[in-house]
Parts: structure tokens; sequence; C-alpha cells
């Protein structure tokens, strides 16, 4: 796990208490573990996106949109752009700690192949498969937001 997936995980941690080496009472409940599970619409940064809220659904449609304008092409060959570079690494470091439903696991998966893949270089492109299957999974965990990446890219294209 690279650093910026560790620190992106310590707040969760310190939420939890086990940092602190142990939570107080008995520990967490289903509801706790379910409470940190990501939805289309759920904020993972209030002010860094466009200087408003980035939900999770944003940024799968600027996954797709990335995607649809070079990265399809661009990632395979281990040659991603400084905007391509910018965005996986952005939201990967945005939608990694969360867990309790299938969303949450491909927004994990996401951001370790993303880590793996290292697109600042060197790039690992027996990642690009991965990575590329882990955008799909996020796209089909949220169609509206796929389909919102689609139509900006209509627009620029």
């Amino acid at each position: 796990m690279g650093n910026k997936y560790a620190l992106a995980l310590v707040p969760s941690l310190v939420a939890s208490g086990m940092i602190a080496g142990c939570a107080p009472g008995p520990g967490p409940t289903a509801a706790d573990l379910t409470s940190n599970a990501l939805t289309c619409s759920t904020v993972v940064d209030s002010t860094g996106y466009r200087d408003g809220p980035l939900s999770v659904g944003l940024a799968i449609a600027e996954l797709t949109e990335m995607q649809l304008t070079d990265g399809s092409v661009d990632i395979p060959r281990g040659r991603p752009s400084a905007a391509d570079t910018n965005m996986l690494d952005t939201m990967s470091v945005e939608l990694v700690g969360y867990s309790g439903n299938k969303l949450s696991s491909d927004a994990t998966a996401f951001a370790i192949a993303e880590d793996n893949y290292n697109p600042e270089g060197p790039v690992e492109t027996a990642y690009a498969g991965p990575l590329d299957a882990d955008i799909s999974a996020l796209q089909a965990d949220c169609p509206a937001a796929t389909a919102l990446g689609q139509q900006w890219r209509a627009v620029d294209g």
C-alpha cells in the first residue's frame, strides 16, 4: 500500500479507535461497520472538486470521461497523460478507506489497482487491465454517473 493510501486511512482508523490501541466498549456493531459504506451520492471531498463537493458519482463520471477521451488507449500502453495521472491519483485517494458494500469494495479494488499501476511511474502495465476492470465495476455500480461522464465527453468531443 502506498503512503498516500496509508495517510488516507488514518482518519478512519482514528475514528474507529484502532490507532489508539483499543476501541472503548465492546467494539463496533454491524451498523458501525456499514456506516462507512459508499453510495453514488456520498460526498468524499466537501470542497476539493471544482470549488465544490466531490461525490462518488462525480468521481466515476470523471473516470468515465477520462477513459473515453484518451485513457482507454494511453493507460494500457503505459503512457498516461499528465491529466490522466492526476485524475487517477486524485480519485483513488478520494475513494479509498470505505467498506460495507459492493461499491465500497469496488472503490478499494480501484485504489489498489491504481497504486499498483503507478501512473506517476514507473508504470506497471500489467495492472492496466485490472485498473480498467475496476473502473468498469464502479461504472456498473453507478450507471447514472457513467451516463454523466459519457455526456461530458459528447459535449467536449
